[in-house]
C-alpha cells in the first residue's frame, strides 16, 4: 500500500482572508459534501445515503466512477474510504496547530490491484495521485478563501 502525508501552513505569511479553524472546518465539510469547485478533475459528485457519522457518496474522476464512505470526526478530520472502484484505501483530511498556526495536513493510502506493493510501479502511480491531491489541498485553500470573502462561510 502506497502512503504519504502532506501538511501545509493554512495561513502563509501575506494571505488573505485569515482563515481560522472554525472557516477551515466549514470549508473542508463543503467539499466533502459537494467536492467538484475544489478538486481538479472532479467531474460530479452525488450523495447515495446519509450515515450517522456521515455519508456515502459516489463520484467521478477524469472518467472513472467511484463511490466514497466519508466519516465527519469534527473538528478535526474528514475520513474517505473508498468502497467501490478501481483502487481501495482511505485519504484523510486533518486540522491541527503547528508552530506557525493553524494546519491541513491530507494523508492518502492506497493500494493498486495488479500492482506489487513497494515496487517502482506503485511508487509512480502513487506519487502521481498524491501530486494531484496536493494541488487540490492548494484548490481547496483557494475555494474557501473564496467563499469566506464573500461571506459564504
Amino acid at each position: 500500500m502506497f502512503a504519504r502525508s502532506i501538511s501545509v501552513d493554512v495561513n502563509p505569511f501575506g494571505t488573505s482572508p485569515i482563515l481560522n479553524k472554525e472557516q477551515l472546518w466549514k470549508g473542508i465539510e463543503a467539499k466533502a459534501e459537494d467536492p467538484v469547485i475544489f478538486v481538479p478533475g472532479m467531474e460530479s459528485s452525488q450523495i447515495i445515503e446519509r450515515t450517522e457519522d456521515g455519508f456515502i457518496r459516489e463520484v467521478v474522476v477524469r472518467g472513472e466512477v467511484f463511490r466514497e464512505r466519508i466519516t465527519l470526526l469534527p473538528p478535526v478530520q474528514i475520513r474517505f474510504d473508498r468502497i467501490e472502484g478501481k483502487e481501495s484505501g482511505w485519504i484523510t483530511n486533518t486540522l491541527s496547530e503547528g508552530p506557525h498556526g493553524l494546519l491541513l495536513t491530507y494523508t492518502i493510502a492506497i493500494s493498486f490491484p495488479g500492482v506489487w506493493p513497494g515496487s517502482e510501479e506503485e511508487l509512480k502511480l502513487g506519487s502521481t495521485l498524491a501530486d494531484n491531491y496536493a494541488q487540490a489541498i492548494d484548490l481547496t485553500l483557494v475555494t474557501i478563501r473564496k467563499l469566506v470573502a464573500d461571506a459564504k462561510i
